[in-house]
């Protein structure tokens, strides 16, 4: 009975090593989402209120400047931090399109960050 023992103990030795790299693939996964889902929550607001103001009738006779101050009104309502430079008039074929182009930033730890890049554009025509 002692060498079966022995024999099961031996096989099951590298278990212990999958065990540990499994548990710490798992909790750097949770620490990524857990710090970059804070960047899709505000992206999902921004993209709401921009379809809020397209929905309201009143985007195509706003300027840039109108478009800028109500979108940022309702995000500093939300608190999310949004650069208002980020919201570009663009022209093309005839059309006008309010462009919102930018990146998100979040530091997973020491000096290695996650960058997500986020383009949204609305038609104004």
């Amino acid at each position: 009975m002692k060498s079966l023992h022995a024999s099961s103990a031996r096989s099951q030795r590298g278990s212990v090593y999958t065990t540990i790299f499994l548990v710490a693939l798992f909790g750097f996964v949770i620490l990524a989402v857990l710090r970059v889902a804070p960047a899709y929550i505000d992206d999902r607001t921004l993209v709401d209120t921009m379809n809020g103001v397209v929905e309201s009738g009143e985007f195509e006779d706003m300027s840039l400047s109108d478009v800028r101050n109500n979108l940022m009104r309702t995000l500093n309502v939300n608190r999310v931090d949004f650069d208002a430079n980020k919201v570009v008039l663009t022209k093309e074929g005839g059309k006008e399109y309010v462009d919102i182009n930018y990146e998100s930033r979040k530091p997973l730890f020491y000096n290695i960050e996650a960058v997500v890049i986020f383009q949204h554009r609305f038609e104004k025509n």
